[in-house]
């Protein structure tokens, strides 16, 4: 009996222990039926897969947060997560970060699909109401939220281009250059801020610095099919007319009408430099094209003034006997 007893006992041990072992791993696989997992893929407003964006997801009940980054192919994933329901921000610099709440379910796993759109730069709200006011003809109220927009945005050249336009508009010649100026020093390989502030300094009759400006433009201009970087042809051939210099201003002149056959303002500068010269004969020959491919514009009027001009001093030939 006694042993009978005695393997009893320990039979019931072994129970007893195998009870425990039990209960140890039925916590644990409790444990896991509970955890969740997330995953997903991040994208900008094109469509395009966003790298490195930034999940921050912070355990409401306990308060933990668990950080988790996006791959090259803008995708995340984190499993092991407690089913609870989480806070979550979405951030990447240069992206309007994302704030909000999310439930994971017990044994499920969770797609979340987000879309980041870029954020504003600095002094855009007041960029764009300077935009409307231009457009509106308060050239004040304009030059107003373009200084404020400057002052958030110091180093943005666009932001400076507009306020020289606005100072133009207003008459402040000289405020204008300055912020050009700085502008072509904030974006030094743009042709354009060149191209702008050579035509400002023609308004202050500043020859020399306006064909300079509209030089170094062309210098960085990608081929006259920018019709930016033609009408500055034109414009440097203006230039270099009004200074005297028939042979630069000659050059300019058939650059633009190589690169546009069909344009009268090359044609009508050329007529011009050869009456300069003093060839009447190519001065109307220049201006007649001018009236017959752009009859009633503004350089074909000019041209019919020239040409009345020529007729009168032109010698005639003498009838044959």
């Amino acid at each position: 009996m006694r042993r009978f007893r005695e393997s009893v006992c320990v039979q019931h041990r072994v129970v007893v222990l195998m009870a425990a072992v039990a209960l140890c791993f039925g916590v644990t696989v409790a444990g896991q039926i509970e955890l969740g997992v997330m995953q997903g893929i991040v994208k900008d407003d094109a469509g395009n897969p966003l790298e490195g964006v930034s999940f921050r997801i912070r355990d409401l009940e306990r308060g933990r947060e668990i950080v988790v980054k996006s791959d090259k192919n803008g995708r995340f994933y984190r499993r092991g997560l407690p089913a609870v329901e989480y806070e979550i921000f979405v951030e990447k610099e240069g992206y309007q970060p994302i704030h909000d709440k999310l439930k994971l379910s017990a044994g499920v796993d969770r797609r979340f699909d987000f879309k980041l759109a870029k954020s504003a730069p600095a002094g855009a709200e007041e960029f764009a109401r300077g935009v409307a006011a231009f457009n509106e003809g308060n050239f004040q109220a304009a030059a107003q939220a373009f200084e404020a927009s400057v002052q958030k945005a110091p180093d943005l050249s666009e932001v400076r281009v507009n306020l020289a336009l606005a100072y133009l508009r207003l008459s402040r010649t000289a405020d204008a250059v300055a912020q050009l100026k700085r502008a072509a020093a904030l974006n030094p390989d743009e042709p354009r801020v060149l191209f702008q502030l050579g035509d400002v300094y023609i308004e202050l009759k500043e020859l020399d610095e306006a064909a300079a400006a509209l030089e170094k433009g062309l210098a960085m201009a990608q081929g006259l099919s920018d019709p930016l970087a033609y009408d500055a042809t034109v414009t440097l051939g203006a230039v270099h007319f009004a200074r005297g210099d028939n042979d630069k201003a000659m050059t300019q002149f058939e650059k633009a009408l190589a690169a546009r056959p069909d344009t009268a303002a090359p044609k009508l500068g050329l007529g011009k430099v050869y009456f300069s010269k003093g060839d009447v004969d190519k001065a109307l020959e220049f201006f007649r094209q001018v009236v017959s491919s752009a009859p009633g514009s503004a350089e074909a009027i000019e041209a019919e003034t020239y040409i009345k001009e020529l007729e009168q001093v032109k010698p005639r030939p003498f009838p044959a006997q």
